[in-house]
């Protein structure tokens, strides 16, 4: 849920499958993201993720499917801030609303999102490492669904994140908690609060397998996700 502070090395490139789940009081949602990330330099890096697909399954209509958004970003990390055990990075990305606002598969806004990672390594914790990211979602509406009662409100939105993750020696354990709140702008209807444990596993080498499950701790949020990911990096 949470973005890391670590870039990918320079000329490497990862692309990621990364398959959710949202179990909501409205209906259900399956969603199939395509990301790919490719390393500049050693601390700067450029990355792309698609909703390739998402169908939902709305408790009062038919299905509907279809293609979702685009967001492009950046990522520029400073690790080890004066040879301490401090990382920050400075993200910023741009989603683009490729999906139908009519079947519900997109908002509509082209949204600008800056954002900064901190991190704390813990080496004599079994190797664990604290981490928070705050951003911004600032929106612009480019399309409007034909009914009007469905649009929802151009209100920009405020995310955090903060948790930590402890190695292991195939994988990493991770708890985040996670808020996401644009009610304090424009008549924003979003209030979502989130506690995400989730397991990583190496199989092999360039190879990344996750889980996460997000359980929603309020009646705005979806009752529980599922979140998963398979990477490979070249």
């Amino acid at each position: 849920m949470t973005d890391t502070v670590y870039p990918q090395e320079k000329g490497e490139l990862e692309i990621a499958l990364l398959p959710v789940y949202q179990n909501n009081a409205q209906g259900d949602t399956w969603t199939t993201p395509v990301s790919v990330e490719y390393g500049l330099t050693s601390c700067w890096q450029v990355e792309g993720e698609w909703d390739a697909y998402r169908e939902r399954l709305p408790h009062n209509g038919p299905a509907v499917g279809g293609v979702g958004d685009l967001e492009l970003g950046t990522q520029y990390s400073f690790l080890n801030l004066g040879q301490s055990l401090f990382h920050l990075a400075p993200r910023f990305s741009l989603t683009l609303p490729l999906g139908s606002v009519n079947k519900g598969l997109s908002e509509g806004f082209l949204k600008y999102q800056p954002a900064l990672v901190l991190a704390l390594d813990m080496p004599t914790w079994h190797h664990t490492q604290l981490f928070t990211e705050i951003g911004l979602g600032l929106v612009q509406r480019l399309k409007r669904p034909a009914d009007a009662d469905d649009a929802k409100p151009a209100a920009h939105e405020l995310d955090w994140g903060a948790g930590f993750f402890t190695l292991l020696p195939q994988g990493a354990f991770t708890l985040e908690f996670n808020l996401a709140n644009n009610r304090w702008n424009h008549h924003g209807e979003e209030d979502d609060l989130y506690v995400t444990p989730g397991w990583l596993w190496h199989p092999f080498k360039h190879t990344e397998v996750g889980l996460g499950v997000p359980v929603g701790l309020n009646r705005q949020s979806d009752r529980y996700d599922l979140i998963a990911h398979i990477v490979y990096e070249f």
